[in-house]
């Protein structure tokens, strides 16, 4: 295992990629109860901007996951082709793998959909309120 000389962390855990979906993770849980506690509002036209980005990326991801990126890739036969496979598949599926970080960027996504509507619904709140002043 490699270990970084400048922090008592194993890699496992001190990998920059893996820290940088942690942080991700962590600021959509915060803009999901942001948007929840009604701190912010989104217009709706920003709003389906913003979920048409979102989609768009869920839908890659769903279309990454769905390649078969999983298995053993065919780099043929020779000896160094045979001990890479495993290693290259590996990259792909283990705890700090590109599938499994698909698969929390799709958590992210989710999170970040779900403010997004909040959102939306905060800035149809205010306008509505907004607009109840003016009828008097």
């Amino acid at each position: 295992m490699y270990d970084d000389v400048d922090s008592d962390v194993p890699a496992a855990w001190n990998d920059p990629a893996r820290n940088a979906m942690d942080q991700m993770l962590e600021n959509m849980k915060n803009f999901k109860e942001s948007a929840a506690s009604g701190h912010f509002a989104v217009s709706e036209s920003g709003g389906y901007g913003l979920l048409a980005a979102l989609r768009a990326l869920a839908d890659y991801v769903a279309a990454a996951e769905a390649k078969q990126l999983d298995q053993q890739p065919m780099l043929g036969g020779s000896y160094g082709a045979r001990a890479m496979a495993p290693f290259v598949q590996d990259v792909a599926c283990d705890q700090q793998g590109f599938l499994t970080q698909l698969t929390r960027l799709r958590d992210v996504l989710a999170d970040a959909e779900s403010g997004v509507r909040q959102a939306m619904a905060n800035y149809r709140q205010n306008e509505h309120s907004v607009a109840a002043t003016f009828r008097g």
